[in-house]
């Protein structure tokens, strides 16, 4: 009996290594991959807002390997540091250049939302 739940255990913790990390509805928390990547902002939803982005390339985050982060804000370039753990994200401060954008820049609600970061998940490579 003892050899059988020993078995189970070695069997269940094969099992979760073999995968990466993911949460109750599949989507990936895995960091390692959004680390070296170029991802674009398309949309914040919140219960007081939502914010369509007409240029998504215009807005991007790049993760370095080493906790710095370079990101594209607008006309602007800039970046900082951030944390990363499974399903979780933090950004500290982050600086920009202060180029005048376009009137319908997003520059700020961006770099806002950023700040904001809590935690992440990856679902069909987005």
């Amino acid at each position: 009996m003892k050899w059988m739940i020993l078995l189970m255990i070695v069997g269940i913790a094969a099992a979760a290594c073999a995968t990466s990390p993911s949460d109750e509805a599949g989507r990936s928390v895995d960091p390692q991959k959004i680390l070296s990547r170029t991802w674009q902002w398309e949309t914040t939803v919140t219960p007081v807002e939502k914010i369509e982005v007409p240029a998504p390339e215009r807005y991007t985050v790049f993760f370095e390997t080493d906790g710095r982060v370079r990101v594209q804000f607008d006309c602007n370039r800039g970046g900082g540091g951030y944390e990363i753990a499974p399903g979780k994200l933090s950004f500290g401060p982050l600086m920009s250049t202060r180029i005048a954008c376009p009137p319908d820049t997003l520059d700020g609600p961006f770099m806002r939302d950023l700040q904001r970061a809590a935690s992440f998940f990856i679902e069909k490579g987005n």
